[in-house]
């Protein structure tokens, strides 16, 4: 015996250190994309890089050191350039020239010259003539990818643009979005069929800005693109992570019409005015002077959402939702800034991931086991310091996560190291659960054949509940009986008799453990049950009230039954109240019962007899009414006094919930009853009993109203004292 306990230690954490590698390789499975695509994992893991770049946030420094300058295409420039769009390809021949002749050192032309200008040819050669002239344009191409970075041409491909004969300066504007739509990736180049490669507008700005031929593309290797001596971390085999340096608008921008108004150019408001404004070459102060453009690159492009150029990224401003959008030549911008600057996003390698994922899942699982080995008697804290260790855990990695990217550029999974913390946990407490807590399910299995299996579930948790005495509490109970239930047994067999009740008893149930109630106990045909103990509920008056309504509605089909089958009618009587009651193990010692006590356990039983006073389904007390009329529809009866009660009670008839489809009728109807009660209380006797002959007329049906009529009738003629306040005293229990 004493060298058999070590040995079945040690087994013990073999088990243990198997089933979390086991438990680590399920969650390798779900989360690396190389194996599985799991859509919502993937989701989840994209959603937390673009936290990140809202968490790293962008330098307020940066627009005015910046080597890249937007010029916008916008609704401004449409409305003071005094031709239509789309403006004469003059127009850009202007802004070439302009913009070199302010210093500008490359202009990508983020537009797509499909076809021939429709103002005239002319213009064409205009633009053709600039492009010559400076040697300073990059034109913007497009085309069909068919897979991935390879994409399909022919020998007289130009790429969608007119003018690429002219020098070959083109990059294609494609950009691949990742599963979620939003655009975080660029592909440095497209492999075409015939063996060539083109650089994308980003890159082929580049070659122009270092002077490389037109058709440079970055080398390929197995893990980084090498471009102008500068390594390239890959996001995956064809795209490298866009290191965004701010959201929308972090890039300076300069209206076209501002660069193309120079002395040749009169715009709408210098017409209007008869001064000449010349933004771009007034020697004060126009952009030809200032040195804005001076050794830049200079993006032209649309900042006009109907042209469809605004994109899901991952940097938003994180002010309202769909701040996230960005035009595609800013997106050209972030990448052609982040590759001058030399700062790239480098994303963890996929071994580094399996083995973060491995340990967390081991230690997570061997941490969280140690503890719920702990032969402590606080059960509880056991419990939460392991949920504790694990979201620490969690934290940590999230923490760390954030200080990678915001102090490296370095990209590390979160989701996964998450899901292996996450699995390593349940994994430890599911195995807890099952091995080595036994004899609770034995517990278990033995007294839920007596009690209702969530009392079972806290008398597991608290077995010092198991003793004498309870605890004082507001909880809701329920009283529920047939309607001339004697009646009926009596014409009727024992053994008929016990079916029926039978059936009707085990739907009740079925109904009361629906909504997590607790069953107290059979009196015959009567059922009590209550909410809000063993487990709290602070809804426990709503789920009362809606399980009352439920109920009512399977007796209606269960009437409809018997009517066919035996030719019995059945109606239920519900009464429901919430107060404070005495709840816990009462009884004697070795025999005793979970069950409550107190004067709000007679009230709701008093409500259910009086039921046939009001002629009425389901009465409810003031303090339940209160808790439930946001969601449950139902109208005031009368002002009772309970026998062995002092003080007058409001008592409602529970109608329906507000979300059934003929509450609009009942609210209707009630109203109007609220209007001939009112009547009644202010003492307005002929009135009142008109108002309630009215309701009666329409409701025949309505035995409350009914009621109120001889009241009303018998007031009129003979009036009550002075100080009668409209209480009606029940004299029966």
């Amino acid at each position: 015996m004493a060298t058999a306990w070590p040995g079945r230690i040690t087994h013990g954490w073999k088990t243990k250190v198997a089933l979390a590698i086991g438990v680590s390789l399920l969650v390798i499975l779900l989360t690396q994309e190389s194996i599985l695509k799991l859509g919502i994992v993937q989701r989840m893991e994209l959603a937390s890089i673009d936290y990140r770049f809202e968490s790293r946030g962008t330098n307020p420094a940066f627009k005015d050191s910046a080597s890249v300058v937007i010029v916008e295409i916008s609704e401004e420039s449409f409305k003071s350039l005094p031709a239509k769009w789309p403006w004469p390809r003059s127009y850009y021949a202007r802004a070439l020239r302009n913009l070199r002749a302010a210093g500008a050192r490359v202009v990508g032309l983020d537009l797509i010259f499909g076809g021939n200008d429709v103002y005239s040819l002319a213009n064409d050669d205009s633009l053709r003539e600039a492009i010559r002239e400076t040697r300073i344009a990059v034109l913007a191409g497009k085309t069909e990818v068919l897979q991935d970075t390879y994409i399909h041409t022919t020998s007289t491909e130009n790429f969608g643009n007119i003018f690429f004969d002219v020098d070959s300066t083109i990059g294609l504007v494609n950009i691949r979005n990742d599963a979620d739509g939003v655009y975080r990736r660029y592909s440095p180049f497209f492999a075409t069929n015939t063996g060539l490669r083109i650089p994308t507008f980003g890159f082929a700005i580049l070659n122009k800005y270092f002077g490389f031929p037109a058709l440079t593309t970055a080398e390929n290797s197995s893990t980084e693109f090498i471009f102008a001596d500068r390594e390239i971390p890959k996001y995956d085999p064809g795209t490298l992570p866009i290191n965004f340096l701010g959201p929308d608008r972090t890039f300076r921008r300069i209206k076209f019409v501002d660069v193309v108004d120079d002395e040749s150019c009169t715009t709408n408001e210098e017409k209007e005015t008869g001064e000449e404004i010349n933004t771009f070459s007034d020697p004060d102060y126009g952009l030809l002077h200032d040195s804005t453009f001076a050794g830049k690159i200079v993006l032209i492009g649309s900042t006009v959402p109907e042209d469809h150029d605004l994109f899901p990224v991952a940097f938003a401003r994180g002010q309202q939702e769909g701040d996230n959008l960005m035009y595609g030549v800013e997106i050209h911008a972030n990448l052609i800034e982040s590759v001058l600057r030399d700062q790239f996003i480098t994303k963890q390698s996929v071994y580094i991931e399996i083995a973060v994922i491995t340990f967390l899942t081991i230690l997570t699982f061997l941490v969280t086991s140690a503890l719920k080995s702990s032969t402590t008697k606080h059960h509880v804290m056991v419990e939460v310091n392991g949920f504790l260790f694990a979201t620490a855990e969690v934290f940590i990695v999230g923490y760390l996560a954030l200080v990678m990217f915001n102090k490296y550029s370095y990209l590390v999974s979160v989701v996964a190291p998450g899901l292996a913390v996450v699995a390593g946990y349940v994994a430890s407490t599911t195995y807890h659960f099952v091995v080595e807590r036994k004899q609770r399910m034995l517990i278990k299995a033995m007294f839920s054949t007596y009690v209702h299996p969530s009392v079972v579930d806290e008398l597991i948790a608290h077995p010092e509940k198991l003793k004498l005495g309870g605890e004082r509490k507001e909880l809701t109970v329920l009283f529920s009986d047939i309607e001339g239930f004697t009646t009926i047994s009596e014409g009727m067999p024992p053994e008929e008799l016990v079916g029926l009740l039978n059936e009707y008893l085990s739907k009740m149930t079925e109904i009361v453990f629906q909504h997590h109630g607790t069953l107290d106990k059979y009196e015959g045909d009567a059922v009590m049950a209550f909410w809000g103990a063993p487990i709290p509920q602070g809804d426990h008056a709503l789920r009362s009230c809606v399980a009352a309504l439920h109920m009512q509605r399977a007796v209606r089909e269960l009437h409809t039954q018997w009517q066919d089958l035996r030719s019995i009618s059945l109606s239920v009587r519900i009464g429901i109240n919430s107060g404070e009651m005495v709840v816990g193990n009462l009884g004697a010692v070795g025999k005793f019962d979970y069950t409550v006590i107190g004067d709000s356990v007679n009230l709701a039983s008093r409500l259910e007899g009086a039921n046939k006073i009001y002629g009425t389904g389901i009465l409810v007390s003031e303090r339940t009414h209160e808790l439930v009329k946001e969601r449950i529809l139902a109208r005031e009866i009368d002002l009772v006094a309970v026998k062995g009660r002092s003080g007058a009670l409001r008592v409602y008839e529970l109608i329906c919930d507000r979300t059934a489809d003929n509450v609009t009728e009942q609210e209707k109807k009630i109203e109007q009853f609220h209007r001939a009660l009112e009547l009644y209380r202010n003492r307005a006797w002929v009135p009142a009993l008109k108002a309630f002959e009215e309701i009666r007329e329409k409701y025949p049906q309505d035995q409350t109203t009914a009621l109120y009529i001889p009241r009303s009738a018998h007031y009129a003629s003979q009036p009550p004292p002075p100080d009668w306040n409209g209480v009606f005293v029940m004299e029966t229990k």
